[in-house]
Parts: structure tokens; C-alpha cells; sequence
């Protein structure tokens, strides 16, 4: 096994470009003994945390080839920083797909990235296992190459979710918005909306807080202002922390609901302080809280091969798909080639992961593969896996 760490994004030169982009091979990135893998992520930069799912999924295939392969392939990883920036996913795509010329790709954080990936992935064919970013329309419709899979619950699962576990608080009515006003946020927080709607809510107050704004003054006094009972804060993790750090400082202790783009454990680890968390409620994509029991298997995994990593919400989520990946993989047996690797993984069908909260299900003309998720928040101070306000999952 090879595995190539922080290669530095290159794009490849038109040509190039040009003779892979309309048919790529069936069996480019293959060999007798090695199966070339793709990993973008953003191990650079705000977003950098997020990096911990590229990790626990490679961390997993580095498990796989320990245990001998697939069919006497290894998987040979090569890793490209994108540093949750368009133009540097863009970059690091062509150079996967063009110079290193994998046999599929497998990772993805930030929606932003991978939808302007997309155009240039999508039309070669390549199989693309998206394991973290969660837009639903990098995945969705299917199209003639159907060739784009999600691995993790999209944003309508996680934006239900959020709408439901909201609604769920006795006496919630009267709920505010703290969000980007990208796709990215919409695709948490239109769902989520919805339900909020269909079950009697409102939304009384909605305001924008970008990406890279360090200061959240105006939007928490609006909202002290404003009183709701449940706030919905579709941000970033950067952002996240930014938002419940002046919530604090101006006394705000309203019940916050986040996205899968922050977790417990890395939010409290960014703030150094638990009374700045306790009222903050994010998803949390797994059968048992981070370090639970359930969980120590997948940790043990990614402690093997990384034993420096600390453990958070993100470390194994997109393990998940890498054991779909694997299934489907050893269901092609030797004769492996892309077209019947995509048709595998379109039979993948009630997968129980063992790590996430639902099921992975795909279908010829459904890519979003989970369809639920969990919540978790600090209960008496522990970090608590629940199912609805006060119950635990």
C-alpha cells in the first residue's frame, strides 16, 4: 500500500484534460495488485478539522489492506488539499483524474467545493463516493453517467432532523435563523424550515453571519431582542464557535440547533469553555456518542494508523461509506472495472454500517444513501446521543 499525502494540487494540461474528460477507461487506475483512490479533503485552512473523516476513511482502508485487500487489490491512496476552497478542489480534482489518473474518487468536505467539482467529475464517469459534504444536488438527479453517490445523510435528512429534534422541545414555537447564505446552509435549513412550518412553528427572526466573519455581536443582540424559543444556526464550525462565544458574552441562553458541519467535542475543544456550549445541540451522524462502546471498534481503527489523532465527531463518519465502497468492491470479485463497481453500489441495500444512525440504501435513481440522523448536546454536562428533546437515542 501507498499512500501519497499533501500533493500539491497541478492542473493538467489541456490535452490531457481533453482525451480522459468524455470516456475514461473502465479499468484506468487499476492494477493486478493496487486500486488508485482519490481522496480530496481540506486538511488546510478554517475548515481544516473537517479533514478527520479523510483520515478515519483512509485510516479504514489502510484496515482492509492489512486484512489483505479486495480480490488481491490494495487500495493505493493519493490525498489532495483543497482547503475548502472551490478553485483548489477544482485543481486537485484534474490533477486525480488527469495525472494520477485514479480509479475512483472517495472523501469530499464542503458543499461549496464539491459542487464545483462536480462539472468537471461528473461527465468522465469516474465513480464518486461523497463521505462528508452533504449538499443533496452534488449527488442528485442521477444522471446518464450515474456515477455520484452520498455517503452521508444529504441536507434534506439532516435538515429534518434539525426540524424535528427543534419542534420536539415542549412549548417550541417561535424559532429564530443564524446562517450563510449559501447553498450549502440552505441545504440544512430550508428542510428544517419545513418542518418547523408543518408543525405549527414560525420563524420570527432570520439573519446571515458569513463565512470568515469573526464577529457576531449584531446578530446575537438581535436575537436577545427577539427572545425565540429555539435558534437554528446553519454555520460552519468556524462561525459556530464565533456565534455561541458572544452568545454567551451578551447572555443570550437560548437552545441553539447545528449542523453536521460542526461537533461537540471539537466546538468545545475551539472555545475552552462548557458553560459556552451547554445550550448547544448539533447532529451527530452515529449509533453512540464518540467514544462510546459502539463506536471503539471504528476508533481503534484510526488510532492504529493515527496515533497522534484526538477522536471527535468527524472521525469516522465517512467510514461509513468506506464499508459500502468495500462491499461493493468484493461483490465485483476480480473482474473489477468502474462500470460494475457503479452497478454494485446502486444494489447496495439496508447496509448497517455499525457507525451511522441509519442505513445506507442506494438506488438507481436515489443516490442520497442516509436518510436520518441523530443529535447529540452536553447533558449534565456529558456529551449525550438523543433522539428527540430529553430522550436519548
Amino acid at each position: 500500500m501507498r499512500l501519497h499525502r499533501f500533493v500539491p494540487a497541478a492542473i493538467a494540461s489541456a490535452a490531457l484534460i481533453a482525451a480522459g474528460a468524455a470516456n475514461a477507461g473502465e479499468t484506468t487506475g487499476l492494477t493486478d495488485t493496487a486500486i488508485k483512490v482519490g481522496v480530496m479533503g481540506p486538511f488546510t485552512g478554517n475548515a481544516s478539522s473537517y479533514s478527520k473523516t479523510q483520515i478515519g476513511l483512509m485510516a479504514y482502508f489502510q484496515h482492509i489492506n492489512d486484512q489483505g485487500g479486495i480480490h488481491g487489490r490494495k487500495f493505493e491512496m493519493i490525498v489532495e488539499d483543497t482547503a475548502c476552497a472551490p478553485a483548489k478542489g477544482m485543481a486537485a480534482a484534474k490533477k486525480l483524474l488527469h495525472q494520477d489518473e485514479v480509479f475512483y474518487l472517495h472523501g469530499n468536505s464542503c458543499s461549496a467545493v464539491a459542487m464545483a467539482v462536480k462539472p468537471t467529475v461528473e461527465p468522465t464517469g469516474t465513480p464518486w463516493i461523497i463521505a462528508h459534504a452533504v449538499n443533496p444536488n452534488i449527488s442528485m438527479p442521477v444522471t446518464e453517467n450515474r456515477n455520484i453517490f452520498h455517503g452521508v445523510p444529504a441536507g434534506p435528512a439532516y435538515g429534518s432532523t434539525m426540524g424535528e429534534f427543534v419542534m420536539s422541545k415542549p412549548g417550541a414555537q417561535r424559532i429564530a435563523m443564524v446562517t450563510h447564505t449559501n447553498d450549502w446552509a440552505k441545504s440544512y435549513c430550508d428542510p428544517a424550515i419545513e418542518v418547523i412550518k408543518g408543525a405549527g412553528g414560525e420563524i420570527v427572526e432570520e439573519l446571515a453571519l458569513e463565512r470568515g466573519q469573526t464577529d457576531a455581536t449584531a446578530q446575537v443582540l438581535k436575537l436577545k431582542q427577539a427572545n425565540p424559543d429555539f435558534i437554528l444556526g446553519c454555520l460552519y464550525e468556524a462561525e459556530t464557535v464565533i456565534f455561541l462565544r458572544d452568545a454567551k458574552k451578551y447572555g443570550v441562553r437560548i437552545p441553539v440547533m447545528g449542523t453536521a458541519g460542526t461537533d461537540l467535542e471539537n466546538t468545545l475543544e475551539r472555545l475552552g469553555d462548557p458553560d459556552a456550549v451547554k445550550d448547544y445541540y448539533v447532529l451527530h451522524a452515529f449509533v453512540d456518542k464518540v467514544d462510546g462502546p459502539k463506536m471503539q471498534k471504528w476508533n481503534d481503527i484510526i488510532l492504529k494508523y493515527n496515533p497522534d489523532e484526538t477522536i471527535t465527531g468527524f472521525s469516522a463518519v465517512s467510514m461509513a461509506s468506506g464499508v459500502a465502497a468495500v462491499k461493493a468492491l468484493e461483490a465485483v470479485g476480480p473482474d473489477l472495472t468502474r462500470s460494475k463497481f457503479i452497478a454494485e453500489l446502486e444494489k447496495i441495500n439496508g447496509l448497517e454500517t455499525g457507525i451511522l444512525a441509519c442505513d445506507i440504501t442506494w438506488t438507481p435513481t436515489d443516490r442520497h444513501g442516509c436518510k436520518k440522523s441523530a443529535v447529540a448536546g452536553f447533558i449534565d454536562g456529558k456529551p449525550t446521543v438523543l433522539s428527540a428533546w430529553g430522550k436519548p437515542w
